[in-house]
């Protein structure tokens, strides 16, 4: 390998080289949107292209109406999606692919490419002589998109745990970029699209730009000074800690008859078998258990209450005619997915800025955030079917318990990813953040599950009558 002088002056006084330009640190920003676009983008257009484009059936009597698949889509299409995720990013965990974390986000990328560019094409069939076969279609990509995104969002955390926090904070602020930057798009789409079908084509045109910019950012990555310094270090690290604990592990591979084959999960994790693997997680989680239950914890509550919560929360006025100064149609997409998604990268950029409290006491603030589960269900969530009293019927509440909702969001995910490659020694950073990757999914799944019994527990276990309060919208 040749080494230039910026590379082997900053080798022997121990001393990285610049970013230059920030290069390394823009490329983490574009994954962390790159990460996200195509699922944001699938379930922002769901409703309106999905719902009620593609699965509306015409009768005999030419009335149309929504399929059995519309009804359920969305209900389908949550299911459909976290479970490979968080399945694939467990495997991601333990099952070694050979080469590095780029080869898995290459690929990762590649699968992505490949699935936005079949759903593009879609958009351009007509495809209401093939209702059933279509939806499979659809389900069978979400699928394989979600457990593509699985593993590619687990190794990104796992490559920017070898650099410094910012850069890991790099991918959360990327992530919220991404949903502002698509509410925006919906809004713009709400007011002058003329067609669903040309809206959906460059919906996902642009996310098939975003993940081609991003494959092709990987092979620029690789040739910047400041990425190789902190690699090697890596890689020094990690040497080091596997001499240190080489003759203990091939004692238990002896024991479990595997043999060491040459694969490497990111030069930096021992190259051992399963029951080495388990130590060394098990180690590992001691250490940063806190932190993973911080993730979980926050993720829970976010998707607990967004989108399913915030999008059905209503405007209430004692008139009954809607005089908000915000348009009626555009009433969900601002106050739900912009408000949610413009906060929440507000609270991840002062994440680089302030990293407060420490380690040891996040969890206090993050526990408290359960909190805000009943408030925003008191809201005047649901009114058409609610058999609960509303406490809060003033939007501005509402508004107000969002705004925390996602600052804190945003902010407290940014800190616990920041954090966690700190805690432990820098050759088991790498995998610290892929367990944490990991309980970052688990918490959205769980949230993602636990919507289900919010909604029951509204419409059911009340006192009240459905349908005895009123609604504007």
């Amino acid at each position: 390998m040749v080494v230039n002088a910026s590379e082997l002056i900053g080798m022997i006084l121990d001393k990285p080289p610049k970013d230059k330009y920030k290069a390394v640190y823009f490329i983490l920003l574009l994954h962390g949107i790159g990460v996200l676009m195509p699922w944001n983008m699938f379930i922002t257009i769901a409703p309106s292209y999905y719902v009620d484009y593609k699965f509306v059936e015409v009768s005999a009597d030419g009335m149309v109406h929504k399929s059995d698949y519309a009804l359920h889509f969305l209900s389908y299409l949550g299911l459909a999606s976290q479970i490979p995720t968080l399945l694939l990013n467990l495997i991601n965990l333990f099952v070694q692919i050979k080469g590095d974390l780029r080869r898995r986000i290459s690929f990762s990328l590649l699968i992505l490419a490949i699935i936005i560019l079949v759903t593009l094409i879609f958009t351009l069939i007509n495809t209401s002589h093939m209702i059933s076969a279509f939806f499979f279609i659809t389900m069978t990509t979400v699928v394989l998109l979600n457990a593509a995104n699985g593993v590619y969002q687990g190794s990104l955390y796992g490559l920017t745990a070898n650099f410094p926090p910012q850069y890991t904070n790099a991918l959360i602020l990327g992530n919220n970029i991404c949903g502002t930057f698509v509410s925006v798009v919906n809004i713009v789409t709400l007011i002058v699209a003329k067609s669903v079908w040309m809206a959906a084509f460059f919906y996902f045109l642009m996310s098939l730009l975003t993940v081609s910019a991003c494959f092709g950012s990987i092979f620029l990555l690789q040739k910047l000074d400041f990425y190789k310094y902190h690699m090697r270090k890596t890689k020094k690290h990690g040497d080091k800690n596997e001499h240190e604990e080489g003759q203990h592990l091939q004692r238990i591979n002896t024991v479990d008859g595997a043999t060491m084959d040459g694969t490497e999960m990111t030069g930096v994790v021992p190259k051992a078998g399963l029951k080495a693997k388990l130590k060394l997680y098990f180690q590992v989680s001691k250490k940063i258990w806190i932190q993973c239950f911080n993730v979980w914890c926050v993720f829970f509550v976010t998707l607990t209450v967004f989108p399913v919560v915030m999008a059905d929360i209503k405007y209430y006025s004692k008139s009954g005619k809607y005089d908000f100064f915000i348009a009626e149609k555009l009433f969900t997409p601002v106050t739900t997915y912009l408000l949610f998604n413009f906060f929440a990268a507000a609270g991840s950029f002062l994440a680089n800025f302030v990293q407060w409290p420490s380690p040891k006491w996040l969890i206090v603030p993050v526990t408290a955030r359960i909190a805000l589960i009943p408030l925003l269900m008191f809201c005047y969530f649901r009114p058409e079917y609610r058999t609960w009293n509303v406490w809060f019927y003033s939007v501005w509440v509402y508004i107000i318990f969002a705004v925390i909702m996602s600052i804190t969001s945003g902010y407290f995910s940014s800190i616990i990813m920041m954090y966690v490659p700190r805690i432990v020694e820098p050759s088991k950073s790498t995998v610290a953040s892929m367990i944490a990757a990991f309980f970052l999914i688990f918490g959205i799944t769980c949230g993602i599950m636990f919507t289900f019994f919010v909604s029951w527990f509204i419409d059911n276990a009340g006192i009240y009558n459905p349908g005895g309060f009123d609604t504007i919208m």
